[in-house]
């Protein structure tokens, strides 16, 4: 398997170069550039969740819990004192960063149904709920969102496959099909998983938008157009 600096690095690359390609074509503004860069850089990063002790997976779990954290803190706030809430806080961001971390390490298989193209397709429509519903982007720029991570999420799944492969011995190892994979094999996993799907692509706003401009021949012409530097550019 690909480690973690070719991860982060290729995930990184491709990540910037579409986005910039958004940009050229006016789907893009400056700062979605820097946000689509850094989703897909995450997504990169996010199969190896369910590795034990992995860095992605601390790094997940320590958002996540930040996250859960302060909306706990939000709707509370006006109930309780400012010492309750902060005792409230920090217990929340405890359980969540150590005691749901290390019973997700414990149940998870690495290689097991994270590193699926279910998953893929998992993490985006999650990533479109959240960033519309809690950081109030807009319908596109949140759809655009999960793309940059699906996207980052499938190019790990690649790399792994290719890294099966070893070209210098000419054999194929033993960790071949287990990265790039449609399913995992374990039903209850891959049912908990479709489930979970189901319900946040229910939460994502309207794709009306996201659709027409991802499927626009227009957007892709004007990124051709601008690809490579001008005839007069070598004179």
């Amino acid at each position: 398997m690909a480690n973690f600096k070719t991860h982060v690095s290729v995930a990184a690359a491709l990540s910037g170069t579409l986005a910039t390609g958004f940009l050229v074509s006016g789907v893009a503004t400056p700062k979605d550039v820097w946000l689509y860069f850094v989703m897909g850089t995450v997504g990169g990063i996010l199969p190896d969740i369910d590795a034990d002790h992995s860095i992605p997976g601390r790094m997940f779990f320590s958002f996540f819990a930040l996250v859960v954290a302060f909306l706990t803190l939000f709707s509370c706030a006006g109930v309780y004192s400012i010492v309750e809430l902060s005792l409230l806080w920090g217990i929340t961001y405890v359980v969540v960063r150590h005691v749901i971390f290390r019973l997700f390490a414990r149940f998870s298989v690495h290689r097991g149904v994270f590193h699926s193209l279910l998953a893929a397709v998992f993490f985006g429509f999650l990533t479109t709920s959240l960033t519309y519903h809690l950081f109030r982007l807009s319908a596109l720029g949140a759809w655009m969102s999960g793309l940059f991570v699906s996207m980052g999420y499938v190019i790990h799944l690649v790399l792994d496959e290719i890294y099966s492969v070893d070209l210098t011995g000419a054999r194929v190892k033993r960790s071949f099909g287990t990265a790039l994979k449609l399913i995992s094999a374990d039903v209850k996993a891959t049912t908990c998983l479709v489930l979970a799907t189901i319900l946040v692509f229910f939460a994502t706003p309207s794709a009306e938008r996201f659709v027409h401009t991802i499927l626009n021949f227009d957007t892709y012409k004007s990124i051709k157009g601008q690809l490579l530097p001008k005839a007069g550019w070598f004179r």
